[in-house]
C-alpha cells in the first residue's frame, strides 16, 4: 500500500470511527464497502483498507463471506473487557502518576470540565469522548509504548460497550454529575501521590461503569 493510500484508508477510517463514535452505525451493523464508498466519494479498495485499520483498532470484526460489522459483545466478553481494563489501567496509573508533570494534570482537569461543560448542555457524545479522552492521558502519560497499544484497543471496544449502555439506560444527569466528580477526585488524589487511594478510586470507578451497562446487557 504506497504513503497515499494509506493516508486516503487512514481518513476513511477516521471518518467512519467518528460515525461509529456518534451512534450513526452501531453494534451489529453491517458495513458495506460498495455503499461506504459511494457515501464517502471514494473507492472500495479504499474503504477496505480503512476497514481493516478499524479491525486493528478494535472497532470492527471481519466475518468470511459475510462482511465487516461494527463489533457485537456477548455478556461474557463484555465482563473480560472491563475485568481487563480493572487490571491494567491501574498499572498504567501508577506509572503516569510517578512522571506527571504540574501541566499533565491542569490538561486531566481540562478535560473533566469540558466533560461538565458538556453534559450540563446535553452534549452526552461530547462528554463521554472527553472522559475517553482523559482515559486516553492517562496511558500516554505512563509513557510504556506496549501498555498504550493494549489499552488504546481496550478503549475502544470500551467506547462501543458506553454506546450501547447510553442507547438502552442513559445515566440520570445527577449520576453523571456525581461520576465527574470522582473523577476530579481522582486527579487531586494523583496530585499528592496518594498511589493506593487514587487505584482505588479508578478501580470503583470502572465496576461502576460495568455494573451499569451489565443491568441492561443482554
Amino acid at each position: 500500500m504506497s504513503a497515499v493510500t494509506a493516508t486516503r484508508a487512514e481518513t476513511i477510517a477516521n471518518r467512519i470511527r467518528q460515525a461509529i463514535r456518534a451512534g450513526v452505525y452501531m453494534s451489529g451493523d453491517r458495513l458495506i464497502e460498495l455503499n461506504l464508498a459511494a457515501q464517502l466519494n471514494v473507492s472500495q479498495n479504499t474503504v477496505r483498507e480503512g476497514l481493516r485499520l478499524l479491525e486493528a483498532e478494535g472497532w470492527v470484526v471481519k466475518h468470511s463471506r459475510h462482511g465487516v460489522y461494527v463489533r457485537t459483545f456477548t455478556r461474557d466478553e463484555a465482563l473480560e473487557l472491563f475485568a481487563l481494563w480493572e487490571t491494567l489501567e491501574p498499572l498504567a496509573l501508577r506509572w503516569a502518576m510517578s512522571a506527571a508533570s504540574k501541566k499533565d494534570f491542569t490538561q486531566l482537569r481540562r478535560l473533566i470540565q469540558s466533560a461538565q461543560r458538556d453534559l450540563l448542555v446535553g452534549e452526552i457524545e461530547e462528554s463521554t469522548e472527553a472522559v475517553f479522552r482523559f482515559h486516553a492521558m492517562v496511558v500516554e502519560m505512563c509513557g510504556r509504548p506496549q501498555t498504550q497499544v493494549l489499552l488504546g484497543n481496550l478503549h475502544n471496544r470500551l467506547y462501543l460497550l458506553e454506546i450501547i449502555r447510553q442507547m438502552r439506560a442513559p445515566r440520570s444527569l445527577h449520576s453523571e454529575e456525581a461520576r465527574l466528580l470522582l473523577y476530579e477526585k481522582l486527579i487531586s488524589l494523583m496530585e499528592v501521590s496518594h498511589f493506593d487511594d487514587a487505584v482505588d478510586l479508578l478501580q470503583y470507578l470502572i465496576k461502576g461503569d460495568s455494573e451499569s451497562l451489565m443491568a441492561v446487557l443482554t
